[in-house]
Formats: structure tokens, C-alpha cells, sequence
């Protein structure tokens, strides 16, 4: 009887629960006045909560996701809003500020197309939006259909002409067309539209400014001043012309009203930076500490500023300990992770530095351009080209038009040989900064690279117009005058760029192998060991000594430099190479193997001297204790390059464990991504695991980086025999053959023909 009662109680419970529950509809439509309330007292977080709530219980809801966008916008959480916006468009097609809306996001992501797509659903419900015919013209611009998009804007002006941003946006789109008097014409009709407009004088002062009419602009954002002596956007734009037309000390003033009239701490860093531009540190120190005291995002942005200006000072110990503190207060500071990161990349701790970016990409939310441009600095630094161009490629995904990311791209492309990216790439950052030298410089090394001279000397010619002392321009000159056959004129500009930095990597090797060739030996020698003693730490002078040295017979003086090259660089297969074959032709393998084997003891965590002592057995056929001698290097550092590379390549010779080899060969393309020899490696691998078309890959990229080695188009040979490419495998056997009929390996080619 008790068990009976006692389950009618429970299933009188759950009646009236279900009778008490309410209706979906009902329930939403609160949520969303609640969520509506919040908003009108702009307690925006608690908005997003009950338009959370009210979606659901109605995941299609599109006016709780339209409002749960705005509340996005305003809690400054752009990534949030626009998954939202795009949501309530889909949800809400006939609902013109929606489209409009969603428009906007889209356009600001890049996504052209569909902000056009978005533009015309507005304008289908609508067509006199003026709204939606302007953020088409703006998608079409993206898409660099310009005379389309005037147009557009045209139209907008027609339904409405005296808005004055559809005339800004005319004229904006006629400067993008080269079409100057048609554009000074559009901002000017903005002005006429409303004469008290401080938007379309500042366009027009702009217009003038861009134009190289400084006078003008001047004089009209003066006069803008004068009648609004506090407006924040009248300041910040005298100051940019100011610091723009190379007059900083006129910028001090309106940065100080801005500061003044904004009491901002963004105000107060722009200006400390200001400081920091023109050598006032201690005014910049003083505003930083100031904001530094705070707390949120600014005191964290201040704190990072204060310690790259004790790295810049030289205060490495305060540095670290300012980032240290700015983590502490917030330990998901991404800004601070990448200005850690940073500073590991200038005091070469490239591991550390790796970890500390890695850490950084991890911890941006929303992904962050910057932070990738630091990975991809870092990559370059290793000589992880690929992975370089990842981040970089990242960067610009993240920020189209992040013109420095483009830049950083051409830069790698050229040190990969990818001359015609490289050339797109930098053509790209000059459209999105006419006036980057940086920009016209990596363009003018591509063209060099390319072989036209033409093309090249325009880019040199305008560099040199500007900047006719900078070392780095003077050195590209004296490329152009070797392409032209010009050694005298080569000679006097890299002598030049010597001038202006003793330290121009180019000049000096090249002033250095014209001098060795002409018979000089002593002048390059004296050259390049006073700049080693003036940069003790810089391996690259050390590399330039050695093959100065080497050019002139004296082998002691080279062997010498590459031991302290690979002494700050142990990552460095040219520096192995070059020794090796040094040790090999005076015949003194033992005597280096033994002094080699004392540096491991003395050094028993550095890889660097097991490696040299493996390499050595392997120059002396000791294929065992080569092995033996890689495996130790790899025990006390994983990543070993060199040792992995090479221990591959006897595991694979010798029929061991491909697996192990293949594990130990992309080992060393990870950190040796763009070394040719590494390609060939993995690609014998692969040979031998008979997955010869993976081989062919990697022989291919072999040969891309180094096309005049024999060996790496004998190994394409026999890979492309083994899956019965006969015409292929003959041309690259032939090839083999016409680059050095004597090569290691020469007599297997020939065999590998004749079976053909």
C-alpha cells in the first residue's frame, strides 16, 4: 500500500511540473525583453546572457541573435558579433539593417563576395538602401573591380547626395583609379554637402596630404584647429601629418591635447611611444609607469612597452622581470607571451623564443596577425623557412591587409627561391604602402634575382633618390652593376655600403670574393677580421671569414672561423661541410676526430662535437662508429639536425630500420626545412621504403634548392625508373651525368641508363 501512494506522489509531481513548465514561445520572447532592458542600460554582458537564454529555446530565433550580435559589438567582441550577424541574416532575409549588418562584418573579414552577395539581398528588399548599395560598391572595390564600384557609389550619391560618406567613399575609389581630379572633386562635393563636417575636411586634408600637396593640407587641418582647438580627431590627424612630413617635434602638442582632452590610457601610451620615437625616454618611461600602476588590458600594454624599453637600453635582467609581472597580473597576456618571445629572438635563445610564440598563438583569442608575424620571424631565424612562410601566410589571412606580413612573405619567398612569389608578395606590400623603402628594396633584390636589370634599376633609381646613403640600397646598386658587367661600379657602391654599416653582409662578401679574384687576398682579409673583432657574435661574418680564407689558401685561418661559427651556430650544415672537406683534404681526420672527442667531453650537452666526430668516421668509412657517434648527439639533443640527417642516411645505406630512418629524416627536415641535403635524405628513405613517387617529391625539392648537384638528379633518376617513367628517368640519369661525369655514384648512373 505505502509502495502504491507512494508512486501516484511522484507521478502527481511530475504532472504538475510539466503542467507548471513554459511554453517555448513564451519563454523566448521574455528572455528577449530582458536581454532588451539590459541592453537600453548598456549592461551588455548581462544582455548576452538572456539572449543566450532565449536562443535557447529557439535556436532560430533570428531577432535574439541580431540583438545578441549588437551586444557583441559593443562588449568589443568582434569575432562573437559576427558568427551572430551572419546567423540573424540567414534567419531574417527580408530584414534590410540585418543584411546590412551582416554585410559590413563580411566586408571587414575580407569575404567580398559574400558582403556583395549580402549588399544585394538588402537591395532586393530595398533598393534605395543607401547603405546597401555603398557596402557593394565597397565589396566590389575589394575585389578590385573599381569601375564597377564607382558606379555603385554613384547610384548612392543619386538616392542620396548630400550624404556625405557616400562622396568620401567616391572619392576615395576615384584615387584608387589614379583618377586625382575626379577624387579632389568627390571630397570637395563632401564638403560642399555639409560645410561643418570635420570627416570630409579631414578627407579632403588627407586627399592633399597623399598627393604631395603638404601645403594645403597644412593649412586646411590648421584651420580645422583653430575653430576646434579640443577635437581628438582633429589632433590625431595634425599629428600624423606631422610625424608623416618629418616635422615630429610639431606632433608633441596635439598628442598632449589628446592625452588632455581624452584622460585615456591609450591617449597616454600613444604619446609615450611618441616619446620613444624621438628619443624622450624618460618622458615615455614616466607616462608608461604612470598607466603601468592601473590594472586591465592598458596597465599589462604598458608594462610589455616598459620592458622593450629596458631591452632597448640594454637592461636585459629588467626586461624579463617586466614580463614577468605583466604574466603574473594576467597569465593569458598573449601581448605579453609574444613581447617574451621577442626578446628570447634577440638574445638568439631561438628555442626559447619558439616555445614562448608557439605559447602566444595558442593564447590569442581571437587569432592575432602580429603574434604570427612573430612565429614567423622566429622560423626564419631558424632557418624553418616553411614554417615561416605558414605564419606569415597566417598573418595575412588574419589581416589582408597587413602590408609588413606581405613583405616578410617576399622576403622568404626570395631566400627559398621562390622568385615569383617573392615578386607577388612584394609587389602586394608596395600597393598597400607606396612609399615602404622595405618594400621597394625586396622588390628591386627579386628583380636582381630575376635577371632583369631593367625592372631593377627602376626600383634602385627610386630608392636612391630618397635614400642615397642607406648600406643596404648602395649594395643592391653594385648587384645591378655586376649584372650590367660593371666591376668598377659594383666595387665603388659596395665600398659605399661599407661606409654607411661596416657590416653589410652583402657588400662585404662580395667586395671580398672581387678582391680574392683579382688577386687582393690581403685587402679581403683585412676587411672582413676587423669587422669579426668588431661582432664577435655574429656567425654569418665568421662563414664570410672562412670562405675568404679558404679562397686564399689559408686553411688554418678558415678552420679556425668555422669552429666558432659552429661554436654560436651548431645548427650549421654549411659550417660541417666546409670543414669536413677541410679535415679531408689535409688529411688529418684523426688528429680533428681526437680533438673532437675531447670537446664532447668537455662539453657533454652540447650536440655539436658528437656530430663533427660522427661526420669524420663517416669522411673515414667507420660507418659504425659514425652511427654510434650521431646516436649520442641525438641523446642529448633530439632535434639534432645534422645528426638525425645523417644517421637517417646510414640507417637507409645499410638496410637497418627504415622506419627508424624515416622517423629520424623528417626529424631533420622539421628543423632543417629548406636544406637540400635534408630533402634527399627523406627521399632516399622513401626510395628505399619503395614509395618511390613520395621520393620523387622530395628529390624534385632537392633539386629546386641546389639544381646543379648531380647526385640529387641520379636519385630522381632511380626513382623514376622504379615506377617505369623510363623517359624521365633517362633525362634525369643524362642530366646527372652532363653536370659531372665523375661524380660518386656516376658509375651506377651509367648502369642505371643502360637498363633503360
Amino acid at each position: 500500500m505505502f509502495r502504491v501512494i507512494l508512486a501516484a506522489l511522484v507521478a502527481f509531481s511530475a504532472l504538475s511540473h510539466v503542467g507548471c513548465s513554459k511554453n517555448p514561445e513564451v519563454a523566448k520572447r521574455e528572455y528577449l525583453a530582458s536581454g532588451d532592458a539590459y541592453f537600453e542600460q548598456k549592461k551588455y554582458a548581462e544582455a548576452v546572457v538572456e539572449y543566450r537564454n532565449a536562443i535557447q529555446q529557439d535556436a532560430k530565433f533570428g531577432q535574439a541573435r541580431y540583438k545578441l550580435a549588437e551586444s557583441y559589438i559593443r562588449l568589443n567582441q568582434p569575432a562573437e558579433a559576427y558568427r551572430e550577424y551572419i546567423r540573424a541574416a540567414d534567419l531574417m532575409p527580408d530584414n534590410v539593417d540585418v543584411q546590412v549588418k551582416a554585410a559590413r562584418m563580411l566586408l571587414l573579414g575580407g569575404q567580398f563576395l559574400d558582403a556583395q552577395s549580402r549588399a544585394e539581398k538588402a537591395l532586393a528588399v530595398d533598393p534605395k538602401s543607401v547603405d546597401a548599395q555603398l557596402l557593394k560598391g565597397a565589396s566590389l572595390a575589394g575585389m578590385k573591380k573599381l569601375d564597377d564600384a564607382v558606379g555603385q557609389v554613384e547610384d548612392a550619391i543619386a538616392l542620396d547626395p548630400l550624404r556625405v560618406g557616400s562622396h568620401l567613399d567616391l572619392g576615395l575609389l576615384e584615387s584608387l583609379r589614379g583618377n586625382k581630379d575626379a577624387a579632389e572633386q568627390a571630397f570637395k562635393r563632401a564638403v560642399e554637402a555639409d560645410p561643418k563636417s570635420i570627416t570630409a575636411k579631414l578627407s579632403l586634408a588627407n586627399f592633399y596630404w597623399m598627393s604631395s600637396r603638404n601645403p594645403e593640407s597644412e593649412a586646411l587641418l590648421k584651420e580645422l584647429d583653430t575653430a576646434n582647438p579640443k577635437n581628438v580627431q582633429i589632433n590625431r590627424a595634425l599629428a600624423a601629418f606631422y610625424i608623416g612630413t618629418k616635422q615630429p617635434a610639431l606632433a608633441e602638442q596635439p598628442l598632449k591635447t589628446i592625452v588632455e582632452v581624452s584622460k585615456d590610457d591609450a591617449s597616454r601610451i600613444r604619446l609615450a611611444e611618441y616619446y620613444i620615437g624621438v628619443g624622450k625616454r624618460a618622458e615615455a618611461r614616466s607616462l608608461m609607469e604612470f598607466v603601468a600602476k592601473g590594472t586591465g588590458e592598458a596597465a599589462s600594454m604598458a608594462t610589455v612597452r616598459l620592458a622593450a624599453l629596458a631591452a632597448t637600453e640594454g637592461r636585459q635582467n629588467d626586461a624579463y622581470k617586466l614580463i614577468d609581472e605583466a604574466l603574473q597580473k594576467n597569465p593569458k597576456n598573449y601581448y605579453a607571451m609574444a613581447a617574451r618571445a621577442e626578446m628570447f629572438l634577440r638574445d638568439a635563445k631561438l628555442d626559447e623564443a619558439l616555445a614562448a610564440a608557439n605559447a602566444a598563438v595558442a593564447a590569442a583569442q581571437p587569432p592575432s596577425a602580429p603574434v604570427q608575424m612573430v612565429l614567423g620571424r622566429i622560423h626564419s631565424a631558424r632557418t624553418e623557412l616553411t614554417d615561416a612562410v605558414a605564419a606569415f601566410n597566417e598573418a595575412v589571412r588574419l589581416s589582408p591587409r597587413f602590408a609588413g606580413a606581405h613583405l616578410e612573405l617576399a622576403r622568404t619567398y626570395l631566400a627559398m627561391g621562390r622568385v615569383d612569389e617573392a615578386l607577388a608578395s612584394s609587389q602586394e606590400a608596395l600597393k598597400l604602402q607606396p612609399s615602404s623603402p622595405e618594400a621597394q628594396l625586396v622588390m628591386a633584390r627579386v628583380y636582381l634575382t630575376k635577371g632583369d636589370a631593367a625592372n631593377a634599376d627602376q626600383s634602385i633609381k627610386l630608392l636612391l633618390a630618397k635614400y642615397p646613403k642607406s648600406a643596404a640600397v648602395q649594395a643592391q646598386l653594385g648587384y645591378l652593376e655586376l649584372l650590367r658587367k660593371n666591376p668598377a661600379g659594383a666595387r665603388a657602391a659596395f665600398e659605399r655600403a661599407l661606409q654607411a654599416d661596416p657590416s653589410q653582409t652583402d657588400a662585404l662578401q662580395t667586395l671580398n670574393a672581387l678582391d680574392v679574384r683579382a688577386g687582393n687576398s690581403a685587402a679581403a682579409r683585412d676587411r672582413i677580421e676587423r669587422r669579426v673583432k668588431a661582432d664577435p657574435k655574429n656567425p654569418a661574418l665568421r662563414m664570410i671569414a672562412a670562405h675568404t680564407y679558404i679562397s686564399a689558401g689559408d686553411l688554418a685561418s678558415a678552420e679556425r672561423m668555422l669552429r666558432e661559427a659552429l661554436d654560436l651556430d651548431s645548427a650549421n650544415l654549411m659550417a660541417y661541410g666546409l670543414l669536413g672537406r677541410i679535415y679531408a683534404s689535409q688529411k688529418r681526420l684523426n688528429e680533428a676526430r681526437i680533438e673532437f672527442e675531447q670537446v664532447a667531453r668537455r662539453l657533454p650537452k652540447a650536440a655539436g662535437p658528437p656530430t663533427m666526430v660522427g661526420m669524420i668516421y663517416e669522411l673515414q668509412n667507420n660507418k659504425v662508429e659514425a652511427k654510434r657517434w650521431y646516436e649520442k648527439a641525438i641523446a642529448i639533443d633530439s632535434n639534432a639536425p645534422v645528426a638525425s640527417n645523417n644517421l637517417a642516411w646510414l640507417t637507409a645505406e645499410e638496410g637497418g630500420n627504415l622506419d627508424v630512418a624515416m622517423q629520424l629524416a623528417q626529424s631533420a627536415k622539421s628543423r632543417l626545412p629548406d636544406s637540400p641535403q635534408v630533402d634527399d635524405t627523406l627521399g632516399w628513405v622513401y626510395y628505399k621504403k619503395d614509395l618511390a613517387t613520395l621520393a620523387i617529391s622530395s628529390f624534385q625539392a632537392s633539386i629546386q634548392k641546389d639544381p646543379k648537384n648531380p647526385v640529387y638528379h641520379y636519385h630522381l633518376g632511380l626513382a623514376y625508373a622504379k615506377i617505369g617513367y623510363r623517359e624521365k628517368a633517362r633525362e634525369a640519369l643524362n642530366q646527372a651525368l652532363s653536370l659531372n661525369p665523375k661524380f660518386e655514384g656516376a658509375s651506377e648512373a651509367q648502369k642505371a641508363l643502360a637498363a633503360l
